[in-house]
């Protein structure tokens, strides 16, 4: 009997020890279950967030919403320095001016130095552009204007035998020239073949067709939610795609811009001059430890948390980087980050304008701007055209109050052509930057989101950076070089 109990005890503690072992077990099966669903939950999640950036990429590409526009700008030269026997030279520079011409019988009028924003945008077409007329008195004169992609060798596009009326001519520049109107060896000629009659030369130019975004899609307005794409109990919880050239860079703003934007964002003037020299400070003379990402604003010293969320989504370093620009910026860089005059957000376009107005008038001229894109964007700086109404020249002389002094000031910052002080307008202030008129990269934040119960979700965030004509290749810069391209894409 004493052996049977002792049995029955060892029995008892081995089904005790086999329940303990099968009760952990299940414990262990349902925990990696468990596990197994939430890994389950979170690819789905990410796949969501990454079938958002793949709709905004589509969108970006194809742009099926609402096509392109066609823009028309009339890019005007820097340098007159090669040409020879002709009179008041700094003309040339001018289209819609009437306070005298330049003039010239046996001389030759060189232009060169066309500075651009419109060379990371679609071109269509290039043309030679030549507004002029010949004096009365002589036996006639006709012109011939060329243009050169090596600094030597010379083209000959346009031959034409002038009349007493100032008229515009133009020529077609071929596509494989496009690439090299940045250059300093690419220049435009003009000089008198034929007669002897003065030659009143109005304008040397270049006119550049391109495709220019109608800014009417709904990410202009913030975010996409809840596309028509769902995964089990997950959807695309939101899409945001917006044009990074709507933000001040991080690496080319002055010290005046940085700290004007931050003033506008709520900053008190004396911490926003100061954060905006030790932004500079860090950043390098000439870009020698330029910023990689915003996050790295917070190295900065005296950079608070509560700062950096101000700003943070007011300055970049993705945009497009004006590298031809022959007008030095304040930041001692020999490029130029130009603000997209048609997205950026009132905070940045006063913070453009303040150097240069009164808060008024720098918050009315910014209203101004916005009222008048969302109508009609702006399409370029200027054109020659008086039936063009969405170029900026014409918009800013039509502010009636600003005085003629502002508005010139104004417009010989905006203008990426516009390269040296010429007689007739007013000195540069070299402490803002020029405007562009079209988008160049963009940053896409997408979500994707399981529902696991009604209060409990599982979110994953793709962040990356898109160029503007869908690319996922994008020049990236430290300081001034170019590297290599990247698709910059980030997971939380």
């Amino acid at each position: 009997m004493r052996r049977r109990g002792f049995v029955m005890i060892i029995a008892l503690v081995y089904t005790m020890i086999l329940a303990v072992v099968v009760t952990a077990m299940a414990y262990f099966i349902a925990s990696e279950t468990r596990g197994v669903g939430f890994q389950l939950d979170d690819t789905k999640a990410l796949y969501l967030a990454q079938a958002g950036v793949e709709r905004a990429f589509r969108e970006i590409r194809d742009e099926v919403l609402t096509p392109p526009q066609t823009g028309l700008a009339d890019l005007r030269g820097a340098d007159t320095t090669l040409s020879t026997s002709v009179t008041n030279v700094a003309r040339i520079h001018y289209i819609r001016e009437t306070s005298g011409l330049a003039t010239f019988t046996a001389g030759t009028a060189i232009l060169s130095q066309f500075d651009s924003n419109y060379t990371n945008t679609g071109i269509i077409s290039v043309q030679v552009a030549v507004r002029a007329s010949r004096a009365s008195s002589g036996t006639g004169a006709t012109i011939q204007v060329a243009y050169t992609t090596d600094g030597s060798t010379y083209t000959t596009v346009i031959t034409q035998a002038l009349t007493t009326t100032v008229t515009d001519y133009f020529a077609a520049i071929p596509a494989p020239a496009w690439p090299t109107m940045m250059s300093t060896n690419f220049r435009l000629r003009c000089l008198r073949s034929i007669g002897t009659s003065t030659v009143n030369l109005d304008a040397l130019y270049l006119r550049v067709s391109y495709s220019i975004d109608t800014n009417t899609e709904p990410w202009y307005t913030g975010t996409y939610t809840a596309f028509p794409m769902t995964l089990g109990d997950g959807f695309i919880q939101s899409v945001s795609i917006v044009d990074e050239a709507r933000k001040v860079h991080l690496n080319y703003a002055s010290q005046l811009l940085l700290r004007d934007l931050m003033q506008e964002r709520g900053v008190n003037t004396g911490t926003a001059n100061t954060l905006a020299t030790n932004i500079v400070s860090y950043r390098g003379a000439s870009l020698t430890n330029p910023f990689d990402s915003i996050e790295e604003l917070q190295q900065v010293s005296g950079m608070t948390q509560e700062i950096y969320d101000l700003i943070k989504d007011y300055v970049t370093v993705h945009s497009f980087i004006n590298t031809d620009s022959y007008r030095p910026p304040a930041t001692g860089a020999t490029s130029r980050a130009p603000i997209n005059v048609n997205t950026a957000t009132p905070e940045v376009l006063r913070a453009v304008f303040d150097p240069i107005l009164t808060a008024a008038l720098s918050t009315r001229l910014a209203d101004d701007i916005v009222t008048a894109r969302t109508t009609a964007p702006f399409t370029c700086f200027y054109n020659s055209n008086t039936a063009v109404t969405t170029d900026f020249y014409d918009f800013i002389n039509s502010r009636s109050y600003l005085s003629a002094a502002r508005r010139n000031q104004i417009l010989d910052n905006a203008d990426a052509s516009l390269l040296i002080p010429v007689p007739g307008y007013g000195g540069m202030d070299e402490e803002t930057t020029e405007f562009c008129y079209a988008n160049t990269t963009y940053k896409v934040d997408s979500v994707g989101r399981i529902k696991l119960n009604p209060t409990e979700n599982i979110d994953s965030r793709v962040q990356t950076i898109i160029g503007n004509d869908g690319s996922r290749t994008l020049p990236t810069y430290v300081g001034d070089t170019v590297l290599t391209g990247y698709w910059k894409e980030s997971y939380e």
